[in-house]
């Protein structure tokens, strides 16, 4: 009985160190800041669906997650430093995350408040793919922000020093 107790404690131990160091393991460097697993765990708990847990799982996963982590967490730093408090997304957004509101006022006034849709490329596109031009005009503002979302992560990321270390 004894010995049965003694392993049992050991797989415990072991058990418990193991997690100990993976909670605590360094996955990437932001700017020379360690972001940890328990950082990425934190971040997966705020996000819906069991989709990004599973995540936490595989070095694909995490490397996914890392990347989706280091982007709000630049976006976030930006969006501290040219957005006051006092714009509309903060009063329109009751019981929001203070961060999620900086972030949502800052992409507005980088990415939705400078996209144009001219009526000629609705119309255009209507033609081209026979849909409605509300169906065209969908497609093009959609298609238009992940460019122009694309093009402001790539240009704040070359502002930071980014290592990630999961292979």
């Amino acid at each position: 009985m004894r010995f049965l107790t003694l392993i049992f404690l050991v797989f415990v131990f072991v058990g418990s160190t193991v997690y100990g160091e993976e909670k605590d393991r360094v996955l990437a460097y932001l700017d020379g800041k360690p972001i940890t697993y328990s950082d990425l765990k934190s971040y997966v708990e705020l996000l819906p669906g069991e989709k990004y847990k599973k995540m936490l799982t595989t070095n694909q996963g995490l490397k996914k997650l890392l990347g989706y982590y280091i982007d709000r967490q630049i976006i976030l730093e930006e969006a501290k430093k040219s957005v006051s408090s006092r714009e509309g997304s903060f009063n329109a957004h009751v019981g929001m995350d203070k961060d999620a509101a900086y972030i949502i006022a800052y992409l507005s006034k980088e990415i939705s408040g400078k996209i144009t849709i001219s009526k000629e490329e609705v119309k255009q596109l209507a033609e081209q793919k026979h849909i409605s031009e509300n169906r065209a005009y969908a497609e093009l503002l959609s298609q238009k922000r992940r460019q122009a979302y694309e093009t402001l992560i790539e240009k704040l990321r070359a502002k930071h020093r980014i290592k990630v270390l999961v292979k």
